[in-house]
């Protein structure tokens, strides 16, 4: 079941290092076609697609959230496990979740979860969420042992939480997006 809706159009688009999406407009098919090459995925609609048809709505955020996820786990799941090789950090699993509650957590079991909307995030952005679940290995909270080794991981006293803002405020400006 459908959960969160996004408001698209053909004026969406995500253009960050590491995805690239549009839609685009019906080209005579009957189907919807995916174009795919690296990091860049062109949606080509179905014949007769009307984004102001619910219908059509919901099966246009459904190819999104695939695509987001497919993307999530073949860039976003080596970029977590690099980092975690760079600091000597290990963890069990990676899971990618349609969740808008929150970017990323990581559980006791030493699992991280990945929301597949992080990849709407820029890319320095990503960088900090996958840091920020990656500390929580060494601290399961937030006090200051967690926040000093967020700082040590995105470079330096105080780097974690102005990032935290700067996420926090990234978030705001997709709340005009929702449905």
């Amino acid at each position: 079941m459908q959960r969160f809706f996004l408001r698209l159009s053909y004026d969406f688009s995500i253009e960050t290092e590491y995805l690239s999406f549009r839609f685009l407009p019906p080209s005579g098919y009957a189907q919807g076609v995916v174009r795919h090459e690296g990091n860049s995925y062109s949606i080509v609609m179905p014949a007769g697609f009307d984004f102001g048809n619910p219908r059509h709505m919901l099966w246009a955020n459904v190819v999104l959230k695939n695509t987001l996820r497919e993307q999530a786990r073949r860039v976003v799941a080596p970029r977590l496990r690099q980092l975690a090789a760079e600091y000597g950090l290990a963890f069990n699993r990676v899971y990618i979740k349609d969740v808008v509650s929150r970017w990323g957590s990581c559980s006791s079991a030493r699992n991280i979860n990945i929301s597949l909307w992080l990849l709407l995030a820029p890319t320095h952005l990503v960088d900090y969420v996958l840091k920020h679940e990656l500390a929580h290995l060494s601290e399961m909270n937030h006090s200051a042992r967690f926040w000093a080794e967020a700082d040590r991981m995105t470079g330096g006293a105080g780097t974690a939480k102005r990032l935290e803002n700067e996420m926090k405020a990234f978030a705001r400006t997709l709340q005009r997006l929702w449905l």
